[in-house]
C-alpha cells in the first residue's frame, strides 16, 4: 500500500513539474530586438538589417509565422539568414513557400548551419535552392553591396570549413565596412587577430538559441552547445562587434525557458 502511495505521489510531482515547465515555456513568444550600430566615424545613410536564424522549420509552430510577419512589417533593406533554416527530415516545399514571402526589395544573404548539412544537403544543392528564391548563399565568399560595404559569409564551424582568407580573396584591397555572417559565434576565434577593418565590422551569428533553456543565468545545454564565447546578445571582448541571435526555432524539444525566440532588427550605419 505504501509503495502505491509513493508511486502516486511521484506521478503527481512529475506532473506538477512538467506543468510548471510548460507554463513558463516561451517557445512561441517572439521578441523583436531593435538595435542601432554605427561603424566608423562618419554618419552616412543607414541600412536596416533583419536577422533570421535557427528557424528549424517545422511548418507547425506559431512562432515561425510570427517571425515572418514581423520581418515583413519591419521592411528591411537586407535580410541576413544565419543558418539552421532547413526543415530536418521534412520536405523543403514549406521552407520555399515561407521564403517567397520575404520582402522582395530586400537583399537576402544566407550562410549554412550545422543542421542544414545534417540531412545530406551539400553546398551546390543549398545554393540552387536559395538562388531560385532570390537569396545569395555565401560559403567562404563575399559580395559588395552598392559599393558601400562588403558582406562576408563563412561556412559552418561544426560541419563545414570556415575560411576567412578564401572568403575575402577577391576583395583583398577593400578598406571599408564589413558585415560578417556566420552560424556559430565560435567562428570569431578563427578570424585573424590583427585587422584594421575590425573597427568597421559588424558580425552576426546564431546557433546557440540563447541557451534555449536557461535557469538562473545558466544554460542547461542538453544537446552540446560548445561555445566559449557568449550565448546571446552583444559579445564583449571579441575582435569584432558581434551580435548573437537567440534565433526563432528550437531543437530536440519545443521548449524555451529564459531564452525567448528573437528577430533582431539592426539599424546599421556602415560608414
Amino acid at each position: 500500500m505504501n509503495a502505491i502511495r509513493i508511486m502516486i505521489m511521484a506521478a503527481l510531482c512529475a506532473g506538477l513539474a512538467l506543468g510548471g515547465i510548460w507554463l513558463f515555456n516561451e517557445v512561441d513568444d517572439l521578441e523583436v530586438t531593435r538595435l542601432a550600430v554605427i561603424s566608423g566615424a562618419n554618419r552616412g545613410a543607414g541600412v536596416r538589417i533583419a536577422q533570421i536564424s535557427d528557424l528549424h522549420m517545422t511548418g507547425a509552430r506559431p512562432v515561425e509565422n510570427r517571425a515572418l510577419q514581423a520581418l515583413i512589417r519591419e521592411d528591411p533593406d537586407l535580410v541576413a539568414i544565419t543558418g539552421d533554416i532547413f526543415p530536418h527530415q521534412r520536405p523543403q516545399a514549406m521552407l520555399e513557400k515561407y521564403l517567397r514571402q520575404l520582402p522582395r526589395r530586400a537583399r537576402k544573404f544566407a550562410v549554412p548551419g550545422n543542421w542544414d548539412y545534417l540531412d545530406g544537403r551539400n553546398v551546390p544543392a543549398m545554393r540552387s535552392f536559395y538562388a531560385a528564391l532570390g537569396v545569395t548563399l555565401l560559403v567562404n565568399e563575399a559580395v559588395m553591396v552598392e559599393g558601400r560595404f562588403l558582406v562576408v559569409g563563412l561556412d559552418d564551424l561544426l560541419l563545414g570549413q570556415p575560411d576567412w582568407h578564401k572568403a575575402i580573396d577577391r576583395h583583398r584591397d577593400w578598406q571599408g565596412p564589413l558585415l560578417i555572417l556566420a552560424h556559430n559565434p565560435q567562428t570569431v576565434t578563427l578570424l585573424p587577430r590583427v585587422n584594421p577593418l575590425w573597427k568597421y565590422a559588424l558580425m552576426l551569428a546564431g546557433h546557440t538559441h540563447g541557451g534555449q533553456v536557461v535557469i538562473f543565468g545558466n544554460s542547461l545545454k542538453p544537446y552540446g552547445f560548445d561555445n566559449s564565447v557568449c550565448f546571446s546578445g552583444w559579445c564583449p571582448d571579441e575582435l569584432v562587434r558581434m551580435y548573437v541571435s537567440r534565433g526563432v526555432g528550437s531543437t530536440i524539444l519545443p521548449l524555451r525557458i529564459g531564452a525567448r525566440p528573437e528577430l533582431p532588427v539592426i539599424e546599421w550605419i556602415p560608414s
